[in-house]
């Protein structure tokens, strides 16, 4: 079921109403100034399909929760276009509950994004940031050529609400990064010095980066001659390392190296002193013998924790790669 940005609010504030409806002293207790994201690994089930649903991009901004993501649910498990949906939630300050809803959303702006980047190829990896030096967000994407290869390409317009469609050019290719491998899953580190993306230019696929020497003129870094990459030493292995994402100063990304739990694990790095550490399984919390794939981390007001959402083909699922959501403290991982 497709619903409103409007509609979710209305059910947010019945919520909370009945939340705090009942009259009884000892009940109306504040036991929790602050909320906790819980640390048991959550099914999205009403935006996951019976097909492949991966490959998340949240917005940086805080007090919206909409979903961007791959899935290849409009041709009955045939190609991946870009979707969207929402998820929202209710703490109780009183019982210390945690209620998470989920749903697929219809909304002219996000309508607007997906008519401009969808076609009868492949779209992943998406990300959405927004660029503090110049005011304009971003959403940067794979796209897959005649040739089968993936390659960057992106959208800027002023940031907008959910409700009001934006005015949107159509969809440039990013000529600094691409090359004739497959490139994808694009992100930036905090200061928007560095992008880091995927690429299989050397055979198996790694971690690289590139510096971005002026964020205010991103939009002519993104359309310049190819950049040379640096190979991230650190965190690559003989094998398969993908989906880097980056919240301050952590890297979480997926690899099939060996000495994880099965298939592609959750491993994490910490910048420290100019260099990414050595990567850390991030354990049977999150990982399975199944594959875990496209990690996201974000916070929320007035919450102690943190939140990751990840893809994942475990069997629990509704079906194919699912979207998941878990709580996560990234004090412990990065102290």
């Amino acid at each position: 079921m497709k619903m409103s940005a409007t509609h979710y609010t209305i059910i947010l504030f019945i919520l909370l109403l009945i939340g705090g409806s009942n009259c009884s002293k000892k009940e109306q207790t504040i036991n929790y100034e602050n909320g906790i994201f819980p640390d048991e690994t959550i099914n999205l089930e009403s935006i996951n399909s019976q097909y492949d649903d991966y490959n998340i991009a949240l917005p940086q901004v805080a007090g919206e929760l909409p979903l961007m993501f791959s899935s290849n649910r409009n041709s009955q498990g045939s190609d991946f276009d870009i979707v969207s949906g929402l998820i929202y939630f209710v703490f109780s300050q009183i019982d210390g509950e945690f209620t998470l809803q989920s749903s697929m959303i219809s909304e002219p702006f996000y309508q607007e994004i997906e008519q401009k980047v969808n076609t009868g190829r492949n779209e992943l990896g998406p990300y959405r940031f927004f660029n503090g030096s110049n005011g304009l967000e971003y959403f940067i994407y794979s796209e897959e050529d005649e040739a089968g290869m993936l390659n960057f390409k992106y959208l800027s317009y002023s940031p907008s609400s959910a409700s009001k469609s934006a005015p949107i050019d159509e969809p440039v290719a990013v000529s600094s990064l691409n090359s004739n491998s497959n490139d994808a899953y694009f992100c930036v580190n905090k200061d928007l010095t560095a992008a880091f993306f995927t690429t299989d230019r050397q055979g198996n696929y790694d971690i690289v980066s590139a510096p971005i020497n002026d964020a205010s003129l991103f939009d002519l870094w993104l359309e310049g001659d190819a950049l040379g990459i640096n190979v991230t030493d650190s965190i690559n292995s003989d094998y398969d390392d993908k989906c880097p994402f980056i919240r301050n100063n952590l890297m979480i990304f997926a690899s099939n190296r060996p000495g994880g739990l099965g298939g592609y694990d959750l491993y994490y790095s910490v910048y420290r002193d100019d260099k990414w550490s050595s990567p850390l399984n991030m354990g049977p919390g999150i990982n399975t013998e199944y594959n875990e794939y496209r990690p996201v981390v974000a916070s929320y007001p007035d919450f102690t924790n943190d939140f990751i959402l990840f893809s994942s083909d475990r069997p629990s699922g509704q079906g194919g790669y699912d979207l998941y959501f878990r709580g996560i403290d990234l004090g412990l991982l990065t102290e």
